[in-house]
Parts: structure tokens; C-alpha cells; sequence
């Protein structure tokens, strides 16, 4: 009977030790390394921008060595809760269609959205873009880029596209009429398309960033929050700003890091 007690005082000792090691091992964090300058990737492959920043400042926080997982955007909440990730740290938009898959933190961006037009529709403002009937307004699978056009325009027609090149090919194409994205993509398309496209300026929304867990792992959401509560107090934005304001100024001219800290709703 003791030898039984001591194989299954063994036994609990080593799963106990086995969760121990799981929570915490490396935080496996999911974004989309397309969108610069907050995820890209640099010439020899390594993972750059603010998300990425931001995600080894939250793995230093929580003690935890920190993985960037490179998936497609469309993919990392199914990602999250198949665990395959821990969290998302992916300019991703608080919404609430996503709030019944995943959990949110707090925000930690407040995104300007703006509009890129084709030219053939004469449209210049946001008044005239939001009142025009039956436009085309075209956008990858699971982002803001449909669900506001729903909520704010007048009869759009929706056109969904794998992702945001299939989306811009659509655009610059003339079969779609208006794409809604970020402002630093926005400006590069429109930059990249000058004689086909017009940029709205007006943002149509600002759409908060939150970071993604899966339901149920409350500690994580907690931690994370602590973490968010603290940026600017523990100076990560600071450093995020001396890293990264001459950056985002090179397609927004005379804006910084406080160009997405601004909650204007």
C-alpha cells in the first residue's frame, strides 16, 4: 500500500510539474506580418514593428520568452482557440461578432480608419462617400472593412476578398468603388495609385486594438490588462514613440505614435 501511495504521490508531482511547465513556457503570440509598421518582418526574416515590440514588452512582463507566430490574419482566432496560439497581438479591431469567438483586453490603440476611392466615382468626401447609393465597397474576410460600410453607407454592396492585395486588386481594377483600412495603409495604396485612386482624409471610424485570448483564460486577460494599464506609466509608449514616430511619419507626415492613441468616438 505504500509503494501504491508513493507511484501516485510521483504521478501527480510530475503532472503538476508538466502544467507548471506549460504555463510558463514561451508565449506564443499571432499576428499577420504584412501590415508595417506595426507587424512586418525585416530583410533576414526577423519579426519588426510595434505589435512585435509591444508583444516581447508583455512577454518581459509576464516573465515569459515570447514567440511570434506568422499566420494569416483570417486565421488567428481560429489559431487561438484551437491553441495553437496564447494571444493575439494583431491590430485587431474590438468588435462585437469577435467578442463571441474570443476574449478582448482593454484597448491599447485606437486606429483611424480611412477610405480609399477609385477616381471614377468623382467622390472627394466623406459626406458624398457615406450618401452615394450602391457603391461597391470591397475588403478582406473578417475585417472592419465590410461590417462598417453595413452600419454607415447607403445601399453598399459588398464584395469580400481572401485578403487586403486581393481587396486592393479589386479596387484599382474598377470593380469595387471603395476600400476601408487602416491610415498608413490607406496612404500607401493611395500613394502606390495616385492617378486611379482618391484618399479620403476624414477617418470614417476609430476602431479600438485590443489584444485577443482565448475564452476562458482569465489570468492571461488579467495579466494582459495590467500590462496595458501600465504603457504609459512604465514608459513603453515613450519608447515606442522614440523608436517609431520618424517611421510613421514617412507616410503620415507630421504624425506620431499619438496618431493612434487618440480616441475620437
Amino acid at each position: 500500500m505504500k509503494k501504491i501511495f508513493v507511484l501516485f504521490t510521483a504521478l501527480v508531482l510530475v503532472f503538476t510539474l508538466s502544467a507548471c511547465n506549460k504555463d510558463e513556457g514561451k508565449l506564443r503570440v499571432g499576428m499577420d506580418l504584412r501590415w508595417p509598421p506595426f507587424e512586418t518582418i525585416k530583410t533576414d526574416g526577423t519579426p519588426s514593428g510595434i505589435s512585435v515590440d509591444v508583444a516581447y514588452a508583455l512577454g518581459e512582463y509576464l516573465g515569459r520568452e515570447v514567440e511570434i507566430v506568422n499566420l494569416e490574419f483570417a486565421g488567428l482566432i481560429t489559431a487561438l482557440n484551437t491553441e495553437d496560439i496564447d494571444i493575439v497581438i494583431a491590430s485587431m479591431s474590438i468588435t462585437d461578432e469577435r467578442k463571441l469567438s474570443i476574449d478582448f483586453t482593454d484597448p491599447y490603440f485606437y486606429f483611424p480608419l480611412l477610405t480609399v476611392v477609385h477616381k471614377d466615382t468623382g467622390i472627394t468626401t466623406l459626406e458624398d462617400l457615406l450618401a452615394t447609393p450602391d457603391l461597391v465597397w470591397v475588403g478582406p474576410k473578417s475585417f472592419v472593412s465590410l461590417t462598417i460600410p453595413l452600419e454607415l453607407a447607403t445601399d453598399p454592396i459588398i464584395m469580400q476578398k481572401q485578403n487586403a492585395s486581393a481587396a486592393l486588386f479589386e479596387l484599382t481594377s474598377g470593380n469595387a468603388d471603395a476600400f476601408i483600412i487602416s491610415a498608413s495603409s490607406a496612404v500607401g495604396y493611395h500613394n502606390d495609385n495616385p492617378t486611379i485612386t482618391n484618399l479620403i482624409w476624414d477617418p470614417i471610424m476609430y476602431s479600438p486594438i485590443g489584444m485577443g485570448v482565448k475564452k476562458g483564460n482569465d489570468e492571461l486577460l488579467e495579466k494582459a490588462n495590467e500590462f496595458i494599464n501600465g504603457l504609459e506609466e512604465n514608459g513603453i509608449y515613450d519608447e515606442l514613440r522614440l523608436k517609431y514616430d520618424s517611421v510613421i511619419a514617412v507616410e503620415l507626415p507630421g504624425q506620431g505614435l499619438d496618431f493612434y492613441l487618440k480616441d475620437e468616438e
